[in-house]
């Protein structure tokens, strides 16, 4: 039997980085995306399409063939993607985001095991496959070592069954694999190698042809993007990153976003590199599995959080995150530009003092001080941010000073931790003639104060900030929106804390502090309250 088809048909695609599509990393962290943003994607012609169509199909056939099974339409998607992707060498970064237990081991571990036996014999004949000529290299990722076992275990079973063992032994193929606890090898010179990507990992120095990171929701991601995406690099390798929502955001999410944001701009050319389905797809083609799902809508709840994130594949931001990127998108007023200077009412400032690899950043906010709610909430707007970076603390006072003088203010609020004492001295004593200067303090109980005060301003719409186009330029702006939208909400003994998430270095709060303190300050105005009894010179009737 043989796979390999007619060598008539081969094509030189010419080099595989001219195909290379535009990097999705590099989409602006804001959200919003311009025509400039996003290069036009090189197209094959006809032929060339027709010939790469082809062959992953044939592909595709072999490694059902080999391992012994047949593709749901929904797995043979994301399939039929990965293969393309190794065959053009575009670099992709391919992200599924499927229901439990609907089969996304199983596809990528009958793709793997497929392409590691076939392309080294077909890089024999065409050219478009030559870089596979001394075997696939695969690099198989979990934040776990029981995780990354999954996908590892599952390619093993497959190459050493007595089905594709037969397989195997056919004179055309002649292939054996040798499977040790973390190296699976071929006499052709393609391996697949588990590791872990936790954050305590060292795994530099491999190459691949692709990279696949499993439960890719808890991995960490400066290790995804530090350490495993430039392992890829040589090979312009395609990376893969498979999982379920969970409460927080991280690179698995971003990656998602990104693959969606691309796909919407509508570009020619423009492969789909992000594949979702949840239960209700499974269930057509699993009998089975559509039973155990009527079951767990009763056990646990259609509605619960569980059932939301394992089947129906819905990320619960809102239980991990500060706040949801549509909540905070919905928070922009448009017609709003930043403002330099208020003296119409008095403002209230919070001001987050740096620390080691932080900026100090200055937050000014408008308080409807007459309106208070029925729990004397009151609604805030954000007029304006100052971040000063690199400047020595001499520096920063005059800079403070200057940012705050066009706003008439009644109190300002520092964060007295670490360098944060001096700092509000030295502001009483430059600011005291015009507000109050308050200290706030960092401990445990003040924070959580702060952060449920910050949460119920949020939830009950009393934040607004500038959403005008000239204000989303501004990197101020930007600072502020990702680091909202990157903050999340951590117990901290049996305190409620919000922060940058931990182990990535690039991730700051800075802004986020400084909007907490600022609204924090408004509460040091209390609205009066009315006791009312009765007179005991009055006599009842």
């Amino acid at each position: 039997m043989t796979y390999v088809m007619d060598p008539d048909q081969a094509i030189d695609l010419g080099d595989p980085d001219a195909l290379r599509m535009y990097d999705a990393d590099h989409a602006p962290d804001d959200g919003f995306l311009t025509d400039d943003d996003i290069p036009e994607v090189p197209e094959l012609d006809e032929e060339s399409a027709k010939f790469v169509d082809d062959l992953v199909r044939r592909t595709i056939v072999f490694c059902e063939a080999l391992c012994d099974v047949q593709l749901h339409p929904y797995q043979y998607g994301l399939a039929y993607r990965i293969v393309e992707s190794l065959i053009l060498g575009d670099a992709d970064e391919i992200t599924a985001l499927w229901c439990r237990q609907s089969g996304k081991s199983e596809t990528l571990a009958m793709v793997i095991a497929g392409v590691a036996v076939l392309f080294p014999q077909l890089a024999k004949t065409f050219k478009i496959l030559e870089k596979f000529k001394k075997g696939v290299w695969i690099g198989l990722f979990a934040p776990t070592d029981g995780q990354a076992d999954i996908i590892y275990n599952r390619v093993a079973d497959k190459l050493t069954s007595p089905h594709a063992t037969a397989f195997l032994n056919d004179p055309e193929i002649d292939e054996k694999a040798s499977v040790k606890s973390k190296l699976l090898k071929l006499k052709n010179g393609s391996f697949a190698r588990r590791q872990t990507c936790n954050s305590r990992a060292k795994i530099e120095g491999s190459s691949y042809h692709i990279c696949i990171i499993d439960e890719a929701q808890e991995a960490d991601e400066t290790m995804m993007d530090k350490s495993i995406a430039p392992m890829l690099a040589s090979t312009a390798g395609t990376m893969v990153k498979i999982g379920t929502p969970s409460f927080v955001k991280g690179g698995f999410y971003k990656a998602i976003m990104s693959n969606k944001r691309l796909m919407a701009a509508g570009r020619r050319g423009q492969k789909e590199n992000h594949f979702e389905y949840d239960y209700k797809t499974v269930e057509k083609y699993n009998p089975n599995y559509s039973k155990f799902i009527k079951k767990e809508k009763l056990r646990i709840g259609e509605d619960s959080d569980e059932f939301q994130m394992s089947f129906a594949v819905k990320w619960q931001l809102e239980r991990g995150m500060l706040i949801a990127d549509d909540d905070l998108d919905d928070l922009a007023d448009k017609r709003m530009e930043i403002i330099k200077g208020w003296t119409s009412s008095a403002c209230v400032a919070g001001i987050d003092v740096a620390r080691v690899k932080d900026a100090t950043v200055v937050t000014v906010c408008w308080v409807d001080w007459d309106n208070p709610d029925a729990a004397g909430y009151r609604e805030h707007r954000v007029l304006n941010w100052l971040e000063i970076n690199d400047t020595d603390w001499e520096n920063q006072y005059f800079e403070i000073t200057e940012f705050l003088a066009p706003y008439k203010l009644a109190y300002v609020g520092v964060d007295k931790q670490g360098m944060g004492s001096p700092v509000v001295e030295r502001l009483e004593r430059m600011l005291g003639h015009r507000c109050e200067v308050i200290g706030v303090d960092s401990d445990l109980k003040n924070q959580s104060e702060r952060w449920k005060h910050l949460i119920q301003l949020l939830q009950r719409r009393y934040i607004t900030y500038p959403g005008h186009s000239k204000a989303r330029r501004m990197r101020v702006w930007k600072n502020f929106r990702q680091q909202m939208s990157d903050a999340e909400k951590v117990m901290k003994s049996q305190f409620m804390m919000v922060q940058a998430p931990e182990g990535n270095r690039n991730v700051h709060d800075d802004y986020v502090d400084s909007l907490a303190i600022a609204c924090a300050m408004s509460l040091n105005d209390t609205v009066e309250t009315v006791e009312e009894s009765e007179a005991p010179w009055f006599a009842r009737r």
